[in-house]
């Protein structure tokens, strides 16, 4: 039997333990991915139907759907979450879950058509009805943002006024 204290002993066989397993990425501190803009419209979305103070959670980034909870308590007024999911079938598996876990499910986002989703639930089965499509501000490529500043500069070379006095500045000059 040996000297060491239990603590230790659990710490040495914890580490034995983890050296098979590959280790996962380290977690930077805030992400460095910008969010697409179908992501940034469904947080729009999510702050418009839930409240300023929606967390947004990280399985919202490469989703399809997303859903908007909150979950039910007698004390203060919980967070609300927006959620992402890969398909409508888990969507309506998330709608069922959220039902049996004492969630609100304040709506539901399709990420792909930028459509807002009311749901119901007949017979078992979770019913959804796609909502009027938002504008979603898409990305401009850079060739095209050069392209258009271009045209500007242009158009500006030719409406500027030519300076009489060869940039003397302002005012009456030297008299």
């Amino acid at each position: 039997m040996s000297d060491e204290p239990e603590y230790l002993k659990a710490l040495k066989r914890r580490q034995e333990s983890q050296k098979g397993r590959p280790q996962a990425p380290a977690a930077e501190g805030p992400s460095t991915a910008t969010p697409s803009p179908a992501e940034r419209e469904a947080s729009k979305w999510a702050r418009e139907v839930g409240g300023r103070d929606v967390k947004l959670a990280k399985s919202l980034t490469g989703a399809r759907v997303a859903i908007l909870v909150q979950p039910i308590t007698p004390f203060g007024t919980p967070a609300v979450t927006l959620e992402g999911l890969p398909s409508r079938e888990a969507l309506a598996g998330r709608i069922k879950a959220a039902q049996g876990a004492g969630e609100n499910v304040l709506g539901c986002y399709e990420l792909t058509t930028a459509r807002p989703l009311t749901h119901e639930v007949k017979d078992g089965e979770v019913v959804f009805a796609a909502g009027k499509p938002r504008e979603v501000i898409k990305a401009e490529s850079p060739e095209r943002m050069i392209r258009r500043a271009a045209k500007q500069a242009e158009m500006l070379a030719k409406t500027r006024k030519v300076d009489d006095r060869g940039g003397a500045g302002r005012g009456r000059g030297g008299r």
